[in-house]
């Protein structure tokens, strides 16, 4: 990232900073599993605000040859101008992903970093499956396969899932490890299934359904940064080097163990951000109740009143308000 993309510091948010949740932080594994399997190209499927894509860019740039492509329907700014600076060394595809991948040149490696519901990612790895039957299977890189997104869909635009394949919705939600329905304090999430688990509820469910289905193909896990899914066939000539590349991540318990602690710093950041908004809205609640009292003729009649019952110093005054909102006495 460059000094103005810098990650915020404690704030209160409304959401995951782009970066929060984006495969750039494991770009390091990622890069060395495209080595292993001598991928000369890739294709970056959800490339949305475009902080991977500026890392498969650089991997491209160091070797003539290579290509990057990127499918997203609805391209944010800043991968806008990522393409426009990347020029012709990034084909940007502007279509849902489910019209792109019937038609569009399939590479060495497909990210698959969309729609997070099983239906879509269901309906990508059959498109590049029965275009890319057994060995011939590209490099499979799929994110999400972890907590929150694991068993329960989620949904950028749930009007394109058919309804007999969409989960009872959820919108603005907020969800908490543990909770398999919806959380008082938690990560907040635009549109989710409103429960977690089910036979088709979930990317991780949808990518060991897609495995269960050939004998023939190995999926690791990488319990970091929400999830790394890698697919793989056991007859690509560069299986055995894959293997031996991610072997030492796949439910690597450290990792889960630090991705656990990792997610639970996230909730509680939420849900502090969330009881700091509540204490600063009642905040401000009673400072406007007592400027209304300020300027309110029967708040002085009372007061008045009160400082003649108490011989000079009443039980409440416009003073004693004033200070309370912290501002400097003006008088009675």
């Amino acid at each position: 990232m460059s000094s103005a993309e810098q990650r915020p510091g404690r704030r209160e948010r409304a959401g995951l900073d782009s970066f929060d949740s984006s495969l750039a932080n494991l770009s390091e594994l990622l890069v060395a599993l495209l080595e292993a399997a001598g991928a000369s190209s890739v294709l970056e499927v959800g490339a949305e605000h475009g902080h991977l894509t500026t890392e498969l860019l650089a991997w491209a740039a160091a070797v003539d040859g290579r290509r990057v492509g990127a499918i997203d329907p609805e391209p944010q700014a800043r991968l806008l101008e990522v393409a426009a600076a990347a020029g012709a060394d990034l084909e940007l595809i502007r279509a849902p992903s489910l019209d792109a991948l019937g038609s569009c040149e399939l590479a060495d490696a497909i990210v698959l970093d969309g729609d997070h519901n099983h239906h879509t990612l269901s309906g990508e790895l059959r498109l590049i499956s029965q275009r890319a039957p057994g060995a011939s299977l590209p490099l499979l890189l799929l994110h999400d396969l972890g907590w929150p997104l694991a068993r329960r869909d989620s949904y950028h635009a749930p009007e394109q899932v058919p309804a007999a394949h969409r989960q009872p919705l959820a919108h603005d939600a907020l969800l908490a490890p543990g909770e398999p329905g919806l959380a008082e304090r938690g990560l907040p999430a635009g549109c989710v299934a409103a429960r977690e688990g089910g036979p088709a509820n979930g990317v991780l469910t949808a990518a060991e359904n897609f495995v269960a289905g050939d004998e023939g193909l190995r999926l690791a896990i990488v319990p970091a940064f929400f999830g790394l899914g890698v697919i793989w066939h056991r007859d690509a000539p560069w299986a055995q080097a894959l293997a031996a590349a991610v072997g030492p991540w796949d439910r690597n318990p450290v990792l889960a163990r630090l991705e656990q602690s990792r997610i639970d710093h996230l909730v509680a950041e939420f849900a502090n951000a969330a009881a700091a908004a509540d204490l600063r809205a009642r905040g401000e609640e009673r400072d406007r109740l007592l400027r209304t009292m300020l300027d309110s003729s029967a708040f002085a009649l009372a007061e008045t009143i009160s400082r003649l019952r108490q011989g000079g110093e009443p039980l409440f005054s416009r003073e004693r308000v004033r200070r309370a909102l912290g501002e400097v006495s003006r008088g009675a």
